[in-house]
């Protein structure tokens, strides 16, 4: 079926245009291929005048899906008229709002996705969520915009959800204004406005919008990225209105640190609630994380969360002179320290994963060694990361640049010697690193699986949410099946073991023998945690005894694997524990090598590694050189960081290798 044709009567020609790739709505704005459509209309992507991309949505005036066309064409104008004069770093920029025909046609800033979309790519990692760091660092950015759209102009976005978060840049900007509405001193705002029922606010729903109605909101979508949870279990859309208005949040899922904020923002009463969006995110960022990274990023963003609250109460026009940069608006800081090729967003820094960017090397010979200007000169020259963290190790006086940036180069390049391509294929590269962690035994060929160490020790790796008191309650089938003793030496581990029975003529090496299957268990307080079962003979057991638990074994974990795993494992790829020394040469985004970094390596798999460092690094990739790994000698691969954390005073770093350059 062809796609519908609308007249374009101010095109000056009347002709017709459709929605298709290829045509123009408006002259000059050539549709490339749609981003949503829905009861509200469409959203395509567009090349404008001068080749730059931008989004144009489409509003009908006429029928819909819904039977609401009218009165949504309506309120998305009345929404346009209110907004199209305010201008905000973090507000998703309109730029042109033309009625063609009886449709409402906008357009506006092409963000590179949505907030919803790094929650997907989060938990499709394994995590729960969107990390905290980097999660409070875009709420900084909404906040900021909602309390600027509320304090100068008396509005109420009334849309706040994942959807209507858009990333650009590593920042976060609010969009789609559909909904916006302006607070009525003198009574209520008439009706719900196709409001959204799983994020608004209860005054919201009576009709009764006030200026803390989006801290509401944001309250709720902070606990939706941070855990995968939320606060509200209703099944209908009238259920979950009726729990907004009248039940308590469940916020169990949360930190506990969180809780009380969270739940002061999920007030029912407005007046309860924090003061503004932003003094809300700032109670949050005030809260300490035992776990997390000194990090000079959320520093910078406290330090303007606190200047915005300040100007927040300062009348329309006013401004801080020596904060506003020559275009009169506030300067945002650097949220990146360089590009890399496969994506257009950002992330901060190891610990607060997005989007990896695409690198991009500056034009020199391979292997060339220059001089590291100083001072200023070394920031002109190449785009330094943000805040180094005080226990970095410093950078080195000489930097060498490599260009072109593989994903497997030869370290001799990294220190500045001249070096022929490499011949190892990533693949060969990370199957090389897997055996040799495996050291010659059963590699798992998917995640969960059952894998078999060189020691002969069975093992298998999947994740659970069991609470750990009904873990030992499930796992008593288990010992009841296979007739085993059952012992809990600590709360994290259960240990099933059965003796060799003895006998008359038995010798004393072998009435001290047997098998045990121990299980690990995650420590508590996780949303989703890895349990790891292993399996294995000890002391000197008969033929006999050890040719049938090498049987009973792999059946137990099998059955324990059955009782515990209760959700799906979100990583292809198994991991193999490791302990091989490592070399990293973080890379900039010029192709500077810093100085190395010597790290031990905690696992493996085919696709990445897990890293263990003394000190932090400031870059987002570094190539790693295993030691003593076969034919990876004096190669190296490129990996980037996903995540980051403080374990025992240690740095605990994950990453993946790049293995498309």
């Amino acid at each position: 079926m062809p796609p519908p044709v609308t007249t374009n009567p101010e095109s000056g020609s009347h002709q017709p245009y459709s929605k298709a790739a290829g045509s123009e709505p408006l002259p000059g704005y050539r549709l490339m291929e749609p981003l949503g459509r829905g009861g509200f209309g469409e959203v395509w992507k567009c090349e404008a005048p001068g080749g730059l991309h931008k989004a144009v949505k489409f509003v009908s005036g006429g029928e819909s899906e819904d039977g609401q066309g009218e009165r949504r064409f309506a309120q998305e104008l009345e929404a346009f008229q209110q907004i199209k004069a305010i201008r905000h770093p973090f507000l998703l920029t309109l730029e042109r709002v033309e009625i063609v025909g009886g449709e409402l046609i906008m357009v506006m800033e092409l963000a590179d996705r949505q907030l919803q979309d790094r929650f997907r790519e989060c938990r499709t990692c394994g995590l729960p969520g969107i990390p905290r760091d980097e999660l409070l660092a875009y709420f900084a950015d909404a906040a900021e915009a909602l309390d600027m759209i509320s304090a100068k102009y008396g509005l109420q976005h009334l849309d706040v959800k994942p959807a209507n978060l858009f990333l650009v840049a590593g920042h976060v900007k609010v969009g789609d204004y559909g909904l916006v509405a302006q607070l009525n001193p003198d009574g209520p705002t008439a009706g719900n406005r196709g409001l959204t029922p799983k994020y608004v606010a209860p005054e919201a729903l009576r009709g009764e919008p006030s200026n803390r109605s989006d801290q509401y909101s944001l309250a709720l979508v902070y606990q939706e990225l941070l855990t995968g949870t939320f606060p509200y279990n209703g099944k209908t859309a009238q259920q979950i209105m009726l729990q907004h208005v009248s039940s308590k949040p469940d916020l169990s899922g949360l930190p506990p640190g969180d809780q009380p904020i969270v739940l002061q923002a999920l007030a029912k009463d407005p007046e309860q609630r924090f003061s503004s969006c932003l003094a809300f995110v700032q109670a949050l960022l005030g809260v300490s994380s035992a776990t997390a990274l000194p990090n000079s990023g959320m520093d910078v963003r406290r330090a303007r969360v606190q200047r915005s609250m300040s100007e927040m109460n300062l009348p329309a026009g006013d401004a801080v002179a020596d904060e506003v940069d020559t275009g009169g608006r506030h300067p945002v800081e650097s949220t990146q320290n360089f590009t890399l090729p496969g994506g257009a967003a950002n992330i901060t820094r190891p610990g607060a994963a997005g989007r990896l960017p695409a690198l991009v090397s500056t034009n020199r010979r391979p292997g060339s060694v220059v001089q590291a200007p100083s001072g200023a000169q070394q920031s002109a020259a190449r785009v330094a990361p943000q805040q180094p963290q005080p226990t970095a190790p410093p950078p080195s006086r000489f930097a060498v640049v490599l260009n072109p940036i593989k994903s497997v180069v030869p370290v001799a390049r990294l220190i500045g010697m001249p070096a022929h391509d490499s011949s190892l294929t990533p693949p060969d590269f990370a199957m090389a690193v897997l055996g040799e962690a495996a050291a010659g035994g059963h590699i798992p060929q998917m995640a969960g699986d059952l894998g078999r160490q060189a020691d002969g020790t069975w093992i298998c790796r999947f994740p659970s949410t069991v609470p750990l008191p009904v873990v030992p309650i499930k796992l008593a089938i288990v010992r009841d099946t296979f007739r085993v003793n059952a012992e809990q030496p600590e709360p994290t581990q259960i240990v099933f073991r059965q003796m060799v029975t003895s006998g008359f003529f038995s010798s004393r090496a072998a009435k001290n023998s047997g098998f045990e299957v121990t299980v690990h268990l995650p420590p508590p307080g996780k949303v989703v945690g890895e349990i790891v079962v292993t399996g294995t003979l000890f002391g000197v057991p008969d033929k006999d005894f050890s040719r049938q638990a090498q049987d009973v074994i792999p059946q137990m974990i099998a059955s324990i694997r059955r009782e515990l795993k209760n959700v799906d494992d979100r990583r292809k790829h198994p991991r193999i524990p490791a302990q091989f020394p490592i070399t990293l040469y973080p890379i900039h985004g010029d192709g500077g090598i810093d100085n190395p970094v010597y790290a031990r390596c905690r696992d493996v798999s085919l696709v990445g590694l897990s890293v263990a460092t003394e000190t932090t690094f400031n870059t987002k990739y570094a190539y790693a050189a295993f030691e003593g790994v076969g034919i990876t000698a004096g190669q190296t691969i490129l990996v980037r960081w996903v995540r980051t954390q403080v374990v025992d005073r240690m740095c605990i770093s994950g990453g993946y290798y790049r293995t498309d350059l």
